[in-house]
């Protein structure tokens, strides 16, 4: 028999412990702890803990258990919501939080200082160029548009005034 620890198989060990395996796999897991110090160790401190738990005797319950049960349900039901809202904001329930909130700033304080924004100065030159490159657009079509009024005047000088439908006499 392979040995259950090495594979991983505690859930055989827990069985034979709790006496849940059938006879056939009991005696050969037992005669495989006979030769192996690890599966006998882990048998020996599983008894011992199903012995403590059948030892182990519950508190009784006190005869008003039920009764002060539900009143402390009923004083929760008839609290004001902000009274819940207070307790579930408690600073213990938020103790998780702090670590993840930490790692938040400080990645973000090396990101910031890591990508620092750009100077004024630069800055101006970069929308210099963008402005200046526009302005070169905006420039070629204004001219354009000036030699198409230019054109049309022209035409305009050389069409007669009436269309071009005067008779000649």
């Amino acid at each position: 028999m392979t040995c259950p620890l090495q594979k991983e198989k505690t859930d055989l060990l827990l069985d034979y412990s709790a006496g849940r395996l059938d006879a056939a796999s009991a005696a050969a897991l037992a005669q495989h702890m006979e030769n192996c110090p690890a599966c006998a160790s882990f048998r020996t401190e599983q008894t011992a803990v199903w012995n403590a738990l059948d030892m182990w005797e519950p508190a009784p319950v006190s005869m008003d258990f039920n009764r002060r049960l539900w009143q402390r349900i009923d004083a929760a039901a008839a609290a004001p919501w902000y009274r819940s809202l207070r307790d579930s904001l408690r600073f213990t329930d938020w103790k998780p939080v702090i670590p993840l909130t930490a790692a938040i700033l400080v990645i973000a304080a090396g990101f910031l200082l890591d990508h620092p924004r750009a100077n004024p100065g630069s800055n101006a030159l970069v929308t210099g160029v963008s402005v200046t490159s526009v302005s070169l657009k905006e420039a070629d079509q204004v001219e354009q548009t000036l030699d198409d009024i230019q054109l049309l005047q022209q035409l305009d000088a050389v069409t007669p005034p009436n269309g071009g439908n005067s008779k000649r006499m």
